[in-house]
């Protein structure tokens, strides 16, 4: 119980902080198409007017900051699966090293050990949707 409730607390809070990585990311994808689609409907009055330098440096910089949003984006998620997997892990030693001590004291089957891993990994599948965006 205590596993869940502290990888519960640990995914909000991390996925709390990352939203802000992702809004800047997707700010600067919207400014990037926008643009992009901005020179290409008036095609004409920027090879006129000789712009066309202009446009392409104000795409780069929206691009450029687009991609280094990108990448917090995923650092701030690698974060996010590793403190997951720190917590579970952690979890599943202890388990495993209590479930193996009522082994060895003989109030538990080497069936009950398995089912215990099995158990526990058939928790964690789910768990790991959480704060995955």
């Amino acid at each position: 119980f205590t596993t869940v409730v502290v990888y519960m607390i640990f995914t909000t809070q991390i996925t709390v902080w990352r939203t802000k990585f992702r809004r800047r990311m997707n700010e600067y994808e919207r400014g990037a198409t926008q643009h992009a689609v901005d020179g290409i409907l008036n095609y004409e009055t920027v090879k006129y007017f000789g712009n066309e330098k202009h446009e392409v440096d104000r795409y780069s910089h929206f691009m450029q900051k687009y991609s280094q949003s990108a990448i917090a984006v995923q650092e701030s998620l690698s974060f996010l699966n590793f403190g997951q997997q720190v917590i579970f892990t952690c979890a599943l030693t202890t388990m495993m090293v209590m479930a193996a001590k009522g082994v060895m004291a003989g109030a538990m089957t080497v069936g009950d050990l398995v089912l215990v891993n099995t158990l526990l990994f058939q928790l964690s599948i789910p768990l790991n949707f959480l704060g995955g965006v």
